[in-house]
């Protein structure tokens, strides 16, 4: 295949309408949750990651972020939204055993498995944004993959990277527990 050809059996298969992939309700009322777009998934990575200018968690912003795993995910069987961006908070206002299921599941069809999800997370919010990349790369002493002040200097064996200065000030270092702790 050449790559015209490539591209039109791409975009004919993208274009086929989406199959519902698991029955669910909400109150007893069932709809249908369908696999998510990449560009939907990535506008909930942003809200579950949000962060003030000043670099706290924006926490408005991640109350709403299950919400909006259901809103992009439960339709009806002809894969209308049941829900619009404008119900955001009135999702967030169920109660969570209405929402937590639906959650799980959304995340399920989607390849993400409970245990992995905290820490999909905690790595998006590594690479999003250069101005937080390198404090975050710093407290686990990677190198800075956006600079090249970060990599050590071979030259001379008193200059360490920023990346290589340990935990801040403040902040204990971890550890090893002895083998008499361990047990």
């Amino acid at each position: 295949m050449n790559a015209a050809e490539i591209k039109t059996a791409i975009l004919k298969e993208h274009t086929k309408p989406a199959k519902p992939v698991e029955k669910r309700a909400i109150f007893g009322f069932e709809g249908w949750l369908f696999k998510p777009t990449s560009y939907q998934m990535e506008g909930w990575r942003q809200m579950a990651n949000a962060v003030n200018p000043d670099g706290s968690a924006d926490e408005e912003k991640q109350k709403l972020a299950a919400a909006k795993l259901v809103q992009i995910s439960f339709r009806d069987s002809e894969n209308n939204p049941v829900f619009d961006e404008l119900d955001l908070p009135v999702i967030a206002g169920m109660p969570d055993d209405q929402i937590h299921p639906l959650r799980l599941a959304i995340l399920r069809i989607n390849g993400m498995n409970t245990e992995g999800f905290e820490a999909v997370l905690k790595n998006l919010i590594a690479i999003i944004g250069i101005d937080g990349v390198y404090a975050l790369l710093a407290n686990i002493n990677a190198p800075c993959p956006n600079c090249r002040k970060d990599t050590p200097n071979t030259s001379s064996g008193s200059s360490t990277s920023a990346s290589n200065t340990g935990p801040p000030e403040g902040q204990r270092k971890a550890i090893k527990p002895s083998s008499s702790e361990k047990s």
